[in-house]
């Protein structure tokens, strides 16, 4: 599915004469940024439509809440509620469902003996363990063109990125 992309910016032009002393790599250029916005912008609208795709599935709700279990641990449903950006009442039908199927099993909270936490059982665990082997083989696939050393290249980069990049809008 091919990407929207936005009008080119201008061409940034070259400097002429001698590089700054400290400097020995040049810079990126202005289309060179383009293209990595661009290439960015192509994998969060794929994440995206992906999360859609997952929505639109019975599971959704509840597979995230194992998810955010497994992250996390044992919460009250009212923090999870929370964390999943979802209200009490729709947390409270997917733990029900979650604990029925055995994914999930309730406990006293240490803090408080008359409420209760949630937390994953074995075959929550398993489940998520299951989910999360799927989508790297998925893309382990997706990537069998590629060499062993391009990967590991790509996620270097990738976490430099991200690092470099915090607080940018």
């Amino acid at each position: 599915m091919p990407v929207d992309t936005f009008e080119q910016p201008p061409r940034t032009p070259v400097a002429h004469g001698p590089a700054p002393a400290q400097r020995t790599v040049p810079s990126p250029t202005t289309e060179d940024v383009y293209a990595l916005t661009n290439a960015m912008r192509g994998l969060i609208l794929q994440a995206k439509n992906n999360h859609r795709a997952l929505e639109k599935s019975s599971d959704h709700g509840r597979v995230s809440v194992l998810f955010i279990l497994s992250k996390v641990g044992p919460m009250r449903a009212s923090a999870l509620a929370k964390d999943a950006s979802l209200d009490l009442s729709t947390i409270s039908r997917h733990l029900r469902t979650l604990e029925e199927e055995g994914y999930i099993a309730k406990t006293a909270d240490p803090d408080d003996k008359r409420a209760f936490q949630v937390g994953l059982t074995e075959r929550g665990h398993d489940f998520v363990r299951q989910f999360w082997r799927d989508r790297v083989n998925a893309v382990r696939d997706a990537l069998s063109e590629w060499t062993a050393d391009d990967v590991r290249a790509l996620t270097r980069l990738l976490d430099r990125f991200v690092r470099d990049t915090e607080g940018c809008s």
